[in-house]
């Protein structure tokens, strides 16, 4: 991606958190740069409800698969979009307790049509490590010009 394709970082900071899965988590995107992101999400009656009242496993899921795609979201050039997820491996280390538990995710590589990142979910001032998850992406681009 050249220097005239950069995303406008505001701009997809604004359109993910106006949609409705990050609002009803409280999500917040606190940081976007090329290649990666940083989520935030309060603790709360929708998040709480795993072991320990820590934040709940499926959440936790759910929010590196997210935190992935944010990332990924910043490194799309013209015509491009993430087509699905490949696959997604979370290994869950510690109880989220944090408030915010933050998830920083980051881009690995981004090849031809499959992509691959990385997410650290933590309990942020804290410090505990609670996951840490691998997501690979497959990504459409326009057709070529022959």
């Amino acid at each position: 991606m050249s220097e005239g394709d950069a995303p406008d970082f505001a701009a997809l900071k604004r359109e993910w958190e106006a949609r409705p899965f990050l609002a009803a988590l409280s999500i917040e995107v606190e940081k976007l740069e090329h290649g990666y992101a940083r989520l935030t999400m309060p603790r709360n009656n929708v998040t709480v409800g795993g072991i320990r009242n820590s934040i709940n496993g499926g959440v936790i899921a759910a929010y590196g698969e997210l935190a992935a795609k944010v990332a990924l979201s910043t490194t799309l050039g013209p015509g491009e979009s993430i087509e699905g997820v490949v696959d997604v491996g979370l290994s869950f280390l510690t109880s989220a307790l944090g408030d915010p538990t933050i998830a920083e995710g980051r881009v690995l590589r981004k090849g031809g049509r499959l992509c691959v990142c990385d997410v650290d979910i933590s309990d942020g001032e804290r410090g505990g490590l609670n996951a840490k998850a691998r997501v690979s992406y497959t990504i459409k681009r326009p057709p070529r010009e022959r």
